[in-house]
């Protein structure tokens, strides 16, 4: 089978690799990976059966211009004949990778499915209301619609007419992203003891506003305050965004102020981090508009709870379970709650196994396989 993958998303997101490597011994690939023109090939992985098709085709113009970029776009892959001998399209979002797909099916009557992501729904069809037709096209069209978690399907259909819902309900699907098989090679179990010392809490992510990392150094500092003593530390890694340097300077300059906060920055070396997973007894990351976040499923391998935001991307995922605690990430004495549910219930944590399998990249590829195979064979 010849799988073309469209993926105009894949510089900015690394997780992609993980699945072209793992369907690379079975499949024979081609990843159509549109880049703006300032831009260079990032993140470049050897496939045995298939290939990485970097092109410099996004000019400024097309940020004011959508429909002439869908054009562009498709008509340069056109050109190029990345479409000869595809049995099958794998688009890896709505806006751009899906109407390019549906373009294709079109003109040589190539399936595709199509994936659904967090700016398709909270920034494309939330506000760009002149291409809703267009993507309506793409998903009544589509073979299967995939989204991440079970959250984020919910928050797109209340977008959408109970009549256009019937129309492609029974296409929906649900696949997670996975996590590095280092990770998973890894694991290891909570360690199911009480804690009654210091509470050390870890945050891994961006820093980055909607991550929320300063309510949750807020929450802390109100626990200590009350017990007149610090219980609780965090050590926090991860740079900068680089479209939010003011508010990196503003968090560097506000840990100055809490001798429990513990800075390291970037820290890139799985083993490093590791460590770092396994040194703390709970991950705390109560994030704004997280499609996902696979840290928490890798602090999770490393036996430890996590604190997340309600109604979240991985909350459809981890609410119901024994593995953490779901909380309203705008309220630092819910924030604070949740830390204390986790120290005062610590001894009931004592297997994630079950919550983690699902995260494996060969189980995701099979599932993309059956989706693939099946509507070829239609």
């Amino acid at each position: 089978m010849n799988l073309l993958h469209i993926n105009a998303y894949y510089i900015d997101n690394h997780l992609y690799s993980q699945l072209y490597k793992t369907l690379d011994s079975e499949l024979q690939q081609k990843v159509y990976i549109p880049i703006k023109k300032d831009r260079v090939a990032e993140n470049v992985v050897e496939l045995k059966q298939g290939e990485l098709i970097f092109e410099q085709v996004i000019k400024p113009v097309h940020k004011y211009n959508y429909f002439k970029k869908i054009k562009e776009i498709t008509s340069s892959l056109i050109e190029k004949n990345v479409h000869e001998n595809i049995d099958f399209i794998h688009a890896h979002n709505l806006f751009t990778d899906g109407v390019i797909a549906y373009n294709l099916k079109k003109k040589f009557g190539i399936k595709y499915i199509v994936a659904i992501r967090t700016t398709d729904i909270e920034l494309q069809y939330k506000y760009m209301y002149h291409r809703r037709a267009r993507v309506k096209k793409v998903l009544e069209d589509a073979e299967q619609i995939i989204f991440i978690s079970p959250n984020y399907r919910d928050k797109f259909l209340t977008m959408l007419s109970e009549s256009f819902i019937a129309r492609i309900k029974n296409k929906i699907k649900i696949v997670p992203n996975g996590i590095d098989d280092f990770w998973l090679n890894n694991q290891k179990k909570p360690t199911a003891k009480s804690l009654e010392k210091k509470v050390h809490l870890l945050y891994v992510g961006q820093i980055m506003q909607r991550k929320n990392v300063f309510p949750l150094m807020e929450a802390i500092n109100l626990l200590n305050t009350k017990k007149g003593e610090e219980k609780y530390d965090l050590t926090i890694i991860g740079g900068a965004n680089t479209y939010e340097k003011e508010f990196y300077n503003s968090f560097l300059s506000t840990i100055k102020q809490f001798n429990w906060v513990k800075y390291k920055g970037v820290i890139k070396d799985k083993k490093m981090l590791l460590q770092e997973y396994r040194n703390c007894d709970i991950f705390a990351m109560p994030a704004k508009g997280e499609l996902f976040g696979l840290v928490y499923i890798e602090a999770l391998s490393q036996g430890k709870p996590v604190i997340y935001a309600k109604g979240e991307g991985i909350n459809g995922f981890l609410e119901g379970k024994q593995v953490g605690k779901s909380v309203d990430p705008d309220d630092l004495e819910d924030i604070c709650d949740g830390i204390i549910y986790l120290k005062e219930n610590y001894i009931s944590f004592n297997d994630f196994s079950e919550v983690v399998e699902p995260f494996n990249w060969n189980r995701i590829a099979n599932l993309y396989k059956s989706m693939y195979q099946k509507d070829e064979q239609d």
